[in-house]
This record gives structure tokens, C-alpha cells and sequence, in this order.
């Protein structure tokens, strides 16, 4: 008999439409949200904080079996604050696995995490856990944080970590059943991730339809990689997913008082950010909360390069190649484990003429190697599930 698999944490897409929920019943509306005004934009990134999380959230459930359930984390966490209690999700359930990111971190004190899987009478998966940066660790996790690793010591877990930093720092700590397998976006639509890898070598840096993604209004580097990577008259686009509420990016309605086309994903308000007016070419701002119509968006375009370890891993699914520009720990350990195709922002910066740079470092991949790799970590995905009874 197949094990009853409860799947909380980070969301997909698809909560988006959630009506209500109650005990181990949710309830969606068959009605697409279309948040055009500028306070439901906003109120919907929000939501999520970060749009790429909508893709560990998918990846995660589309590697379960079809009867796995997701239920929204914050009902579970309302139920162990207002009384109601986890009585009827720990009869209905035999395992939790919890969709998680870098958790692992001194800016966040993991106490709401650590109430609600205290109160789950089950094992315990923790899939995706990673670090922030290293020297969290070093300092000291804060005290929810020290508390939800002292929960899940008194329960069966298992720790799925987002590379070898992660797992290595869990062991330190006294965890037995931990494994490196990465982020589980990195696995949903494996074959269209292999072609994508396949096409780098052929890419043309600066010519076709070139999306960016990586902090655009917090860094002028965002804007140097546009002028420096496509040429006068390429089409360049970028993609939102936190910049309007962590980065100084303001956007104000147009004279419909809109400031996004649900339809297309495309920003159409007034748009303003930090060196905005540095900008050189021609660039077209998106924004996505459903990852369907993202990467069909994404499928139109011909190269996808950025700071964003998810706007990259979206085009990949898409069949578009992509390449990673490294900037911090938790993108590294990622990069590190899976083998992806990156550079340092460090020396993209440094290059006198950045889409040489890149051509040349295109033209020198071993993608045989990369494919190799990326299949063996597939498999290691796939088997450590296997292992611990979800499939």
C-alpha cells in the first residue's frame, strides 16, 4: 500500500487560486486571477515574495506520485495557532514532505516551521534545504531555526539538501539520513532540460531573443549585461520576480490605471528603477505567477542568461539554453552539485567585452560531461526518493 503523502512549504503556482481550506480539504476556485491594478500586482508578488519559488514548489509535487496532496502551509500553521489543530491531517497522512529553499539562514528564525512540523505526527522529508551563506553557519542559526533542527531529531526525517555544503553542516550536526540532490525544479521536464544543455554551443550572444534575469534596479551590473549582451537592434527582455519589493523598482499605472497585462505578462504601468537610464537598448520588463504560461512565454526565446539560479532553470525547462551567472553561496552550492553551466559574475564583469566572454565560454563547454552529469544527478533525485517510499 502506497504511503499517504502530505506536500506543504513552498508552493506552486496553483495555490494561487485557494479559496479555503479546511482540516485536510482545500478548496480551489476555478477562476484565473488577473492582478492588473497596481495594489493587486503587488498584492500578488507578495503572495509569494519571489516567482521563481513557484518553480520548487512545481517541481517538488511533479515528483511525487499522482496521489500525493498539497496542502497550503499557512492553513497548517493556522490550525496549530487557533485551536483547531493537525488531528485530522495526522489521520489522513503518513509522510510530510516539506518543499523548502534556503532555510538555512541568519535573516530568518524558522519558528513557524518548527510549530507546525512539531505538531505532524510523521516523518519528515525536507526537500530542497540549502544554505544562505556560509557564514550564517559560522555565526550561529537563530533560535526557530535552532529549534526546528531539535524538533525534527525527535521524529523520523529525511534531509534532501540543495548540495554538498548543506548536507555536510546537517551531518555535522547529528542528521543521519541526508543527501545532496539538488533543487527538484532541476528535474521537472528532464528531456527538455537535456536539449536545452544540448543548444549552448550553437547559441548566438547579442543576436535573436535573449531574456535576462538578476537585479535589475539593485545593481548597475543588471543594466551592463543588457547593453553589453544584445545588440542595437536584438529583441532583449527581462523577468521579474522580486525586484518591485526588495529592489528599487517602482512601476505606476498607465492611463487605464493598469500596470500589467495578465494576458501577456508584460508590464505596461510606468515603469522605474536605479540606472534605468544607463539602459541602451530596448528592454521589455515580464512578470509570471503561473509557471505554465511562463515558459511558454520563455519557449519563444532563442538565449536565457542571468543572476537567477530559477529564471535560468524555467528556460532550461523550456528548451531554451541558459547560462547561469553566479553571484552567492546558495546559487553556487546548487551550481556546484548539479554541474549546471555558469560563470562568476566576477569575471563576466571583469571582461572588456562581456559577449565574447560568453561566446567563448559557450564555445569551450564539455556538453557531453554536462549532460552526463546532470543525467546521474537525475537519477540520484529520483532514487533517494525511491529510498525513503515516495514513489
Amino acid at each position: 500500500m502506497r504511503s499517504r503523502i502530505l506536500i506543504t512549504g513552498i508552493p506552486g503556482h496553483y495555490t494561487r487560486l485557494v479559496r479555503s481550506a479546511k482540516g485536510a480539504t482545500v478548496n480551489y476556485g476555478e477562476q484565473q486571477l488577473q492582478p492588473e491594478s497596481k495594489e493587486a500586482f503587488l498584492r500578488e508578488l507578495s503572495n509569494i515574495s519571489n516567482t521563481g519559488n513557484y518553480l520548487i514548489g512545481e517541481g517538488a509535487l511533479r515528483a511525487m506520485p499522482a496521489g500525493a496532496t498539497q496542502i497550503p502551509f499557512w492553513h497548517l500553521h493556522n490550525s496549530c495557532t487557533n485551536g483547531t489543530g493537525l488531528d485530522e491531517i495526522n489521520a489522513n497522512f503518513d509522510i510530510c514532505v516539506f518543499t523548502c529553499a534556503n532555510l538555512l539562514r541568519k535573516g530568518l528564525s524558522a519558528d513557524a516551521e518548527a510549530l507546525v512540523l512539531k505538531n505532524l505526527n510523521m516523518p519528515i522529508v525536507m526537500l530542497g534545504i540549502g544554505i544562505q551563506n556560509r557564514a550564517d553557519l559560522e555565526s550561529g542559526l537563530p533560535e526557530g531555526t535552532q529549534e526546528l533542527l531539535d524538533v525534527l531529531k525527535g521524529k523520523e526525517h529525511y534531509f534532501l539538501t540543495r548540495g554538498y555544503e548543506t548536507a555536510e553542516f546537517l551531518k555535522s550536526r547529528g542528521f543521519s539520513f541526508v543527501r545532496p540532490t539538488g533543487c527538484p525544479s532541476v528535474y521537472f521536464l528532464p528531456d527538455n532540460m537535456r536539449a536545452a544543455l544540448k543548444r549552448l554551443p550553437d547559441v548566438k550572444v547579442g543576436s535573436g531573443r535573449t531574456v535576462f534575469s538578476g537585479y535589475l534596479g539593485a545593481t548597475e551590473e543588471a543594466v551592463r549585461d543588457v547593453n553589453m549582451l544584445s545588440k542595437p537592434e536584438s529583441e532583449s527582455f527581462y523577468v521579474v520576480q522580486d525586484e518591485f519589493l526588495h529592489f528599487d523598482m517602482k512601476v505606476e499605472p498607465n492611463k487605464d490605471g493598469r500596470v500589467y497585462d495578465s494576458t501577456s505578462g508584460e508590464m505596461i504601468g510606468d515603469m522605474a528603477y536605479k540606472h534605468s537610464d544607463q539602459l541602451q537598448r530596448k528592454l521589455k520588463l515580464h512578470t509570471f505567477f503561473d509557471t505554465n504560461q511562463w515558459r511558454a512565454w520563455t519557449s519563444s526565446m532563442d538565449f536565457s542568461i542571468g543572476r537567477r539560479f530559477h529564471g535560468n532553470i524555467i528556460a532550461l525547462q523550456s528548451g531554451v539554453p541558459g547560462l547561469m551567472v553566479a553571484v552567492d553561496d546558495r546559487m553556487r552550492e546548487m551550481l556546484n552539485f548539479t554541474g549546471l553551466p555558469a560563470i562568476e559574475a566576477s569575471a563576466l564583469e571583469a571582461a572588456n567585452d562581456r559577449a565574447e566572454f560568453v561566446s567563448d565560454h559557450l564555445a569551450d563547454l564539455n556538453v557531453p560531461q554536462i549532460v552526463e552529469t546532470y543525467n546521474d544527478r537525475e537519477t540520484n533525485f529520483r532514487t533517494a526518493l525511491r529510498d525513503i517510499g515516495l514513489n
